[in-house]
């Protein structure tokens, strides 16, 4: 974990959202903390809410929350996110079969554990996220603070013998 692999599904999102009929990011380690039916029907609920853009919409049990999505969205095409899986029920309750969705929908689910994943089939592409060498995080760090890493390269080179001090990368800025 904290590779950033949220970061960069929702930079993904941001990005191509606008070109789906519906779409939908689902955080389900805020909803979904201790498990149970009620975390999973919130989400199921929000999923709804926010594909089809209205807030007219009730989930009484997750059975019913699978009966909707089915129904609602079968024929849209929608990019979903489902980020921070754990259990195996969650992607069930959410984004359980392709045909759920409408032609050209895109899944995007970030887990810690790919096995999750196996059963989605042949058209599930993975992609492990890698962490970052301290070079890479640096680079990426000075990008984002100052735009131009070489303007500031010293500050930059203060930065990364800071970092070797501390051991600790850069988490504690």
């Amino acid at each position: 974990g904290g590779v950033g692999k949220t970061t960069l599904v929702k930079a993904i999102f941001n990005q191509i959202s606008g070109t789906f009929e519906g779409s939908c990011f689902l955080d389900v380690r805020s909803k979904y903390p201790k498990g149970g039916s009620v975390g999973l029907k919130c989400l199921q609920k929000q999923l709804l809410c926010n594909t089809l853009e209205t807030m007219r919409i009730e989930v009484n049990h997750v059975d019913e929350g699978i009966s909707l999505i089915k129904l609602r969205l079968r024929s849209k095409r929608v990019l979903i996110v489902v980020d921070n899986v754990e259990h195996e029920n969650q992607l069930e309750a959410l984004v359980g079969e392709r045909d759920w969705f409408g032609s050209g929908s895109t899944i995007l689910i970030t887990t810690r554990n790919v096995n999750l994943l196996n059963g989605f089939g042949k058209d599930c592409e993975k992609y492990n996220v890698a962490v970052l060498s301290s070079k890479e995080s640096l680079q990426l760090f000075c990008w984002h603070a100052f735009y131009d890493p070489k303007s500031f390269g010293d500050f930059c080179r203060t930065i990364k013998r800071d970092s070797k001090v501390c051991s600790m990368g850069f988490l504690w800025l």
